[in-house]
């Protein structure tokens, strides 16, 4: 249905419970441009037009780059990063930090970052990609059907 001058889709009111055993039944998955690199993860009830939720693990031992063609709001649930962002237009301002539990930032469109995972335990955080940008994870086995 439009809205205002906009054609476009409403998105759903949708609430999704994180539980553990959700991404211990989620698949190992290669990640792209990154050599041998993989990843966990799964997506929400939350997959609208206007954002799709993901929750993602970054093994123990990883180190990969990645560009954001979204906007992205990320939130730390466990484990540890370090990370350097690159920001556009030239990408010569750039950001290190580390990030662990608690941690909540935003990668803009066009940031470029590059990660390693910290410690023996998965870097396990929310993503909240906006608009959805249509990635191709798995359900969350806990889902029910639609």
């Amino acid at each position: 249905m439009p809205v205002g001058l906009t054609p476009g889709q409403y998105s759903r009111f949708q609430v999704h419970k994180i539980r553990p055993e959700d991404m211990a039944s989620a698949a190992l998955l290669d990640l792209p441009f990154n050599d041998g690199v993989q990843i966990r993860g799964y997506n929400t009830e939350i997959n609208e037009p206007a954002a799709q939720v993901v929750v993602e693990d970054f093994l123990p031992g990883s180190e990969f780059s990645w560009t954001f063609v979204h906007d992205e709001l990320q939130y730390g649930l466990s484990g540890a990063i370090d990370i350097e962002v690159f920001l556009p237009p030239l990408y010569s301002e750039t950001v290190k930090t580390r990030l662990d539990e608690g941690c909540v930032y935003l990668f803009p469109a066009g940031a470029r970052m590059h990660v390693k995972v910290l410690g023996d335990e998965p870097y396990r955080h929310i993503c909240i990609c906006v608009p959805n940008p249509g990635y191709p994870f798995p359900d969350a086995e806990s889902m029910t059907p639609a």
